[in-house]
Protein backbone atom coordinates (compact mmCIF):
# COMPACT_ATOMS: atom_id res chain seq x y z
CA UNK A 1 0.00 0.00 0.00
CA UNK A 2 1.70 3.43 -1.08
CA UNK A 3 1.51 5.79 2.07
CA UNK A 4 0.91 9.08 1.26
CA UNK A 5 2.31 12.29 2.97
CA UNK A 6 -1.69 13.00 4.02
CA UNK A 7 -1.70 9.33 5.59
CA UNK A 8 1.99 10.48 7.04
CA UNK A 9 0.57 13.40 8.25
CA UNK A 10 -2.33 12.03 10.05
CA UNK A 11 -0.57 9.65 11.91
CA UNK A 12 2.05 12.12 13.30
CA UNK A 13 -1.09 14.28 14.31
CA UNK A 14 -2.82 11.80 15.87
CA UNK A 15 0.29 10.53 17.82
CA UNK A 16 1.37 13.48 19.34
CA UNK A 17 -2.03 14.52 20.18
CA UNK A 18 -2.13 11.36 22.74
CA UNK A 19 1.28 12.26 23.87
CA UNK A 20 -0.46 15.87 24.67
CA UNK A 21 -3.21 14.29 26.38
CA UNK A 22 -0.78 11.82 28.11
CA UNK A 23 1.09 15.17 29.10
CA UNK A 24 -1.52 17.52 30.01
CA UNK A 25 -3.08 14.69 32.46
CA UNK A 26 0.03 14.07 34.12
CA UNK A 27 0.37 17.69 34.55
CA UNK A 28 -3.39 17.53 36.00
CA UNK A 29 -2.01 15.01 38.15
CA UNK A 30 0.75 17.06 40.07
CA UNK A 31 -1.35 20.34 40.09
CA UNK A 32 -4.18 18.75 41.93
CA UNK A 33 -2.96 16.79 44.08
CA UNK A 34 -4.57 13.67 43.07
CA UNK A 35 -4.57 11.33 39.74
CA UNK A 36 -8.57 10.73 39.74
CA UNK A 37 -9.46 14.14 37.93
CA UNK A 38 -11.99 12.69 35.38
CA UNK A 39 -14.10 9.22 35.62
CA UNK A 40 -12.10 7.79 32.96
CA UNK A 41 -8.95 7.66 35.06
CA UNK A 42 -10.10 4.63 37.22
CA UNK A 43 -13.45 4.13 37.10
CA UNK A 44 -13.62 1.64 40.24
CA UNK A 45 -11.39 4.18 41.90
CA UNK A 46 -14.12 6.69 41.66
CA UNK A 47 -16.75 4.52 42.76
CA UNK A 48 -14.90 3.65 46.03
CA UNK A 49 -13.21 6.82 46.30
CA UNK A 50 -16.86 8.51 46.52
CA UNK A 51 -18.44 5.65 48.84
CA UNK A 52 -15.51 6.48 50.81
CA UNK A 53 -15.93 9.61 51.19
CA UNK A 54 -19.41 9.60 51.82
CA UNK A 55 -18.98 7.19 55.06
CA UNK A 56 -16.09 9.61 55.75
CA UNK A 57 -19.06 12.61 56.01
CA UNK A 58 -21.33 10.20 58.25
CA UNK A 59 -18.57 9.24 60.51
CA UNK A 60 -17.70 13.24 61.13
CA UNK A 61 -21.34 13.88 61.68
CA UNK A 62 -21.74 11.28 64.06
CA UNK A 63 -18.36 12.36 66.25
CA UNK A 64 -20.15 15.80 66.22
CA UNK A 65 -23.35 14.22 67.62
CA UNK A 66 -20.93 12.44 70.13
CA UNK A 67 -19.26 15.73 71.12
CA UNK A 68 -22.57 17.78 71.69
CA UNK A 69 -23.79 14.60 73.62
CA UNK A 70 -20.53 14.20 75.54
CA UNK A 71 -20.79 17.77 76.46
CA UNK A 72 -24.34 17.65 77.52
CA UNK A 73 -24.09 14.52 79.73
CA UNK A 74 -20.56 16.41 81.43
CA UNK A 75 -22.54 19.30 82.27
CA UNK A 76 -25.23 17.05 83.82
CA UNK A 77 -22.88 15.14 85.44
CA UNK A 78 -21.11 18.07 87.14
CA UNK A 79 -24.77 19.15 88.45
CA UNK A 80 -25.22 16.16 89.46
CA UNK A 81 -22.14 15.58 91.62
CA UNK A 82 -23.31 19.47 92.67
CA UNK A 83 -26.52 18.55 93.63
CA UNK A 84 -25.75 15.17 95.59
CA UNK A 85 -23.14 16.82 97.75
CA UNK A 86 -25.84 19.34 98.85
CA UNK A 87 -28.12 16.71 99.77
CA UNK A 88 -25.29 15.04 101.81
CA UNK A 89 -24.62 18.69 103.27
CA UNK A 90 -28.53 18.53 103.79
CA UNK A 91 -28.81 15.35 105.80
CA UNK A 92 -25.97 16.83 108.43
CA UNK A 93 -27.94 19.60 109.11
CA UNK A 94 -31.19 17.03 109.18
CA UNK A 95 -29.03 15.12 111.85
CA UNK A 96 -28.44 18.27 113.79
CA UNK A 97 -31.72 19.30 113.51
CA UNK A 98 -33.41 16.13 115.23
CA UNK A 99 -30.90 16.28 118.06
CA UNK A 100 -32.21 17.67 121.36
CA UNK A 101 -29.47 19.79 122.04
CA UNK A 102 -31.14 22.33 119.89
CA UNK A 103 -33.31 24.68 120.65
CA UNK A 104 -36.23 26.22 118.75
CA UNK A 105 -34.37 29.21 117.41
CA UNK A 106 -31.23 26.92 116.48
CA UNK A 107 -33.35 25.11 114.18
CA UNK A 108 -34.92 28.24 112.62
CA UNK A 109 -31.47 28.82 111.54
CA UNK A 110 -30.89 25.78 110.41
CA UNK A 111 -34.29 25.72 108.35
CA UNK A 112 -33.02 28.98 106.51
CA UNK A 113 -29.82 27.35 105.70
CA UNK A 114 -32.12 24.10 103.90
CA UNK A 115 -34.28 26.88 102.56
CA UNK A 116 -30.82 28.31 100.63
CA UNK A 117 -30.65 24.77 99.76
CA UNK A 118 -34.26 24.55 97.94
CA UNK A 119 -32.98 27.81 96.05
CA UNK A 120 -29.95 26.37 94.77
CA UNK A 121 -31.82 23.20 93.63
CA UNK A 122 -33.97 25.13 92.09
CA UNK A 123 -31.08 26.83 90.24
CA UNK A 124 -29.41 23.56 89.81
CA UNK A 125 -32.37 22.19 88.00
CA UNK A 126 -32.24 25.18 85.12
CA UNK A 127 -28.62 24.18 84.16
CA UNK A 128 -28.11 24.69 80.48
CA UNK A 129 -25.90 23.73 78.03
CA UNK A 130 -26.09 25.94 74.50
CA UNK A 131 -28.96 27.71 75.32
CA UNK A 132 -31.07 24.36 76.05
CA UNK A 133 -32.41 23.06 79.74
CA UNK A 134 -30.97 19.70 80.29
CA UNK A 135 -33.70 18.51 82.91
CA UNK A 136 -36.30 19.83 80.73
CA UNK A 137 -36.84 16.12 79.04
CA UNK A 138 -38.10 16.88 75.05
CA UNK A 139 -38.80 20.11 76.44
CA UNK A 140 -35.36 22.51 76.04
CA UNK A 141 -36.94 25.97 75.65
CA UNK A 142 -38.34 27.10 78.75
CA UNK A 143 -37.25 26.77 82.61
CA UNK A 144 -38.35 23.57 83.45
CA UNK A 145 -40.10 24.67 86.69
CA UNK A 146 -41.74 27.33 88.23
CA UNK A 147 -41.64 28.02 91.69
CA UNK A 148 -44.71 28.90 93.92
CA UNK A 149 -43.95 31.46 96.69
CA UNK A 150 -45.83 32.67 99.74
CA UNK A 151 -45.83 36.27 101.03
CA UNK A 152 -42.52 35.74 102.47
CA UNK A 153 -40.77 35.11 99.07
CA UNK A 154 -40.02 31.08 99.96
CA UNK A 155 -40.76 28.47 97.98
CA UNK A 156 -43.87 26.75 98.60
CA UNK A 157 -44.07 24.04 95.89
CA UNK A 158 -42.83 23.75 92.35
CA UNK A 159 -44.57 22.54 88.98
CA UNK A 160 -43.23 21.73 85.63
CA UNK A 161 -43.79 23.63 82.57
CA UNK A 162 -45.78 21.30 81.03
CA UNK A 163 -43.82 17.58 80.58
CA UNK A 164 -40.22 17.27 82.06
CA UNK A 165 -39.98 13.22 80.32
CA UNK A 166 -38.79 12.22 77.63
CA UNK A 167 -35.25 10.87 76.12
CA UNK A 168 -33.48 12.96 73.81
CA UNK A 169 -30.91 10.76 71.76
CA UNK A 170 -28.21 11.48 69.38
CA UNK A 171 -26.76 9.20 66.31
CA UNK A 172 -23.43 7.93 67.34
CA UNK A 173 -22.95 5.39 64.50
CA UNK A 174 -25.08 3.26 61.96
CA UNK A 175 -28.39 2.89 63.58
CA UNK A 176 -27.01 3.20 66.93
CA UNK A 177 -28.72 5.96 69.52
CA UNK A 178 -27.77 7.08 72.79
CA UNK A 179 -29.46 8.81 75.33
CA UNK A 180 -28.11 12.16 76.57
CA UNK A 181 -30.66 13.69 79.04
CA UNK A 182 -31.78 12.68 82.29
CA UNK A 183 -35.17 13.32 82.37
CA UNK A 184 -36.20 16.31 85.06
CA UNK A 185 -39.40 14.08 85.84
CA UNK A 186 -37.02 11.36 87.28
CA UNK A 187 -35.84 13.52 90.16
CA UNK A 188 -37.84 16.63 90.92
CA UNK A 189 -41.38 15.23 90.71
CA UNK A 190 -43.85 13.03 91.78
CA UNK A 191 -43.00 11.49 95.97
CA UNK A 192 -39.56 11.65 97.29
CA UNK A 193 -38.75 14.37 94.72
CA UNK A 194 -35.85 16.99 95.61
CA UNK A 195 -37.66 19.52 95.79
CA UNK A 196 -40.53 18.26 98.21
CA UNK A 197 -38.08 16.19 100.27
CA UNK A 198 -36.34 19.86 101.30
CA UNK A 199 -39.14 21.96 101.50
CA UNK A 200 -40.57 19.07 103.88
CA UNK A 201 -36.84 19.28 105.95
CA UNK A 202 -37.06 22.92 105.73
CA UNK A 203 -41.15 23.38 106.71
CA UNK A 204 -40.28 20.45 109.79
CA UNK A 205 -37.20 22.48 110.91
CA UNK A 206 -39.24 25.79 110.70
CA UNK A 207 -42.24 24.14 112.89
CA UNK A 208 -39.89 22.52 115.49
CA UNK A 209 -40.88 19.56 114.83
CA UNK A 210 -38.46 16.97 115.98
CA UNK A 211 -40.04 13.89 114.86
CA UNK A 212 -40.92 15.10 111.52
CA UNK A 213 -36.94 16.55 111.09
CA UNK A 214 -35.89 12.94 111.89
CA UNK A 215 -38.39 11.33 109.43
CA UNK A 216 -37.01 13.40 107.07
CA UNK A 217 -33.64 11.32 107.03
CA UNK A 218 -34.69 8.67 105.42
CA UNK A 219 -35.93 10.66 102.48
CA UNK A 220 -32.80 12.40 102.37
CA UNK A 221 -30.86 9.22 101.68
CA UNK A 222 -33.32 7.96 99.32
CA UNK A 223 -33.22 11.25 96.83
CA UNK A 224 -29.21 11.16 97.55
CA UNK A 225 -29.38 7.61 96.04
CA UNK A 226 -31.32 8.42 93.25
CA UNK A 227 -29.05 11.20 91.91
CA UNK A 228 -26.16 8.83 92.69
CA UNK A 229 -27.72 6.43 90.79
CA UNK A 230 -28.06 9.15 88.02
CA UNK A 231 -25.03 9.68 88.07
CA UNK A 232 -23.75 6.20 87.48
CA UNK A 233 -25.64 6.43 84.48
CA UNK A 234 -24.76 9.47 83.00
CA UNK A 235 -20.78 8.34 83.46
CA UNK A 236 -21.29 5.01 81.94
CA UNK A 237 -23.18 6.82 78.76
CA UNK A 238 -20.00 9.03 78.91
CA UNK A 239 -17.65 6.36 78.79
CA UNK A 240 -19.64 4.33 76.09
CA UNK A 241 -19.61 7.53 74.08
CA UNK A 242 -15.87 8.40 74.03
CA UNK A 243 -15.14 4.20 73.24
CA UNK A 244 -17.57 4.93 70.09
CA UNK A 245 -15.77 8.34 69.41
CA UNK A 246 -11.96 6.39 69.49
CA UNK A 247 -13.60 3.52 67.00
CA UNK A 248 -14.94 6.18 64.54
CA UNK A 249 -11.14 7.51 64.91
CA UNK A 250 -9.25 4.67 64.08
CA UNK A 251 -11.82 3.71 61.31
CA UNK A 252 -11.61 7.27 59.68
CA UNK A 253 -8.21 7.08 59.67
CA UNK A 254 -8.14 3.82 57.69
CA UNK A 255 -10.00 5.10 55.41
CA UNK A 256 -8.46 7.86 54.88
CA UNK A 257 -5.82 5.79 54.11
CA UNK A 258 -7.50 4.06 51.67
CA UNK A 259 -8.74 6.96 49.93
CA UNK A 260 -5.44 8.23 49.75
CA UNK A 261 -4.07 5.46 48.22
CA UNK A 262 -6.97 5.63 45.32
CA UNK A 263 -6.63 8.91 44.83
CA UNK A 264 -3.05 10.77 45.95
CA UNK A 265 -0.60 11.41 43.10
CA UNK A 266 2.15 9.46 43.44
CA UNK A 267 5.01 12.51 42.84
CA UNK A 268 7.72 10.97 41.68
CA UNK A 269 6.38 8.32 39.73
CA UNK A 270 4.08 11.45 38.29
CA UNK A 271 7.20 13.38 37.28
CA UNK A 272 9.62 10.80 35.66
CA UNK A 273 6.42 9.88 33.55
CA UNK A 274 5.78 13.39 32.54
CA UNK A 275 9.08 13.72 31.68
CA UNK A 276 9.34 11.11 29.85
CA UNK A 277 6.02 11.30 27.78
CA UNK A 278 7.74 15.33 26.80
CA UNK A 279 10.36 13.37 25.26
CA UNK A 280 8.26 11.39 23.65
CA UNK A 281 6.21 14.51 22.25
CA UNK A 282 9.36 16.16 21.00
CA UNK A 283 10.98 13.22 19.53
CA UNK A 284 7.57 12.65 17.83
CA UNK A 285 7.97 16.08 16.15
CA UNK A 286 11.81 16.17 15.03
CA UNK A 287 11.15 12.61 13.65
CA UNK A 288 7.88 14.48 11.65
CA UNK A 289 10.26 17.24 11.02
CA UNK A 290 12.63 15.01 9.24
CA UNK A 291 9.91 13.10 7.12
CA UNK A 292 7.17 15.51 6.67
CA UNK A 293 8.69 18.77 4.84
CA UNK A 294 9.34 21.97 7.00
CA UNK A 295 6.17 24.20 5.93
CA UNK A 296 4.09 21.22 6.72
CA UNK A 297 5.46 20.77 10.56
CA UNK A 298 5.32 24.97 10.75
CA UNK A 299 1.64 24.55 9.81
CA UNK A 300 1.26 21.81 12.82
CA UNK A 301 3.08 23.53 15.11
Amino acid sequence: MRVTTQMAVDTLVSNLDRSFERITKYQNNLSSGTRLNTLSDDPAAVERSLALRTELRNAEQFRKNIDDGVGWLQLSEATLNEMEGLFVEARGLAVQGASDTYNTQQRRAIAEQVDQFLEHTLNLSEARYRGRYIFGGTQTSDPPYAPRRDASGSIVDLQPHGSTGGGIEREVSDGITMQINIPGSDLFEGQGNAFAVLTELRDALRADDTRRVQASLESLNAIREKISSARGLVGARINRMEITRNVLDRVSAEMTAVLSADEDTDLADTIVNLRQEQDVFQAALSSGNSVIPQSLMDFIG
